[in-house]
């Protein structure tokens, strides 16, 4: 009889064991199963979030917005397609997580996405949230114009913003330093 209850227990524990959960968020009309591993985040109106390493975003509009600095301050940059996705990906090194983060933006029918980790490999899992997509209507050229226009216009309205401030720093009551310290982010806007 004891024989019989732990081969049942056991059998329940390993049903258990090998089904995977099937946690699925739909953002912007898409159903996106989440790993397993990135499990039990949180939701709004455009996202997926899960701790401090790993989100999922509609970035539609907000496009430069969310990408900018990232192009701006990337350590890697490349354009690639999984299973007809353009997609963009960077790589930072991150001092608060002690390693590089991966901002990935790929298209989904009309709509631009962001994925984001901790890491820099484009895992399987990964791969698998934007194969289970519907392809992208927009095409690999028209995508990476789009994104290169919005990163373009981001950077041309933070250079606009410095150069109002700049008008400011002119004054007689601020400090040189302060004025030294406009320069140069007007200068790194102007040349990324």
């Amino acid at each position: 009889m004891k024989k019989a209850l732990f081969i049942i227990l056991i059998t329940l524990f390993l049903l258990n064991f090998g089904y995977a959960s099937n946690q699925s968020v739909n953002i912007n009309g898409i159903d996106f199963k989440i790993p397993e591993k990135y499990q039990d985040g949180k939701t709004d109106d455009n996202g997926y979030y899960f701790e401090n390493i790993f989100s999922i975003r509609c970035i539609d509009d907000k496009i430069g917005n969310s990408m900018g600095l990232w192009d701006s301050e990337a350590d890697y940059k490349n354009d690639l397609n999984i299973k007809k996705h353009p997609v963009r990906h960077y790589i930072q090194y991150n001092k608060y997580v002690n390693g590089n983060h991966s901002h990935l933006y790929f298209a989904s029918g009309n709509s631009v996405y962001e994925i984001s980790w901790v890491g820099e490999n484009i895992t399987s899992d990964i791969k698998q949230l934007i194969e289970n997509t519907p392809e992208s209507n927009i095409d690999d050229k028209n995508f990476y114009i789009t994104l290169d226009n919005e990163i373009k216009e981001y950077k041309n309205e933070k250079i606009n913003k410095l150069n109002q401030e700049n008008e400011y720093f002119k004054s007689p009551e601020v400090s040189s330093d302060d004025s030294r310290i406009k320069e140069i982010l007007l200068s790194y806007y102007s040349n990324s």
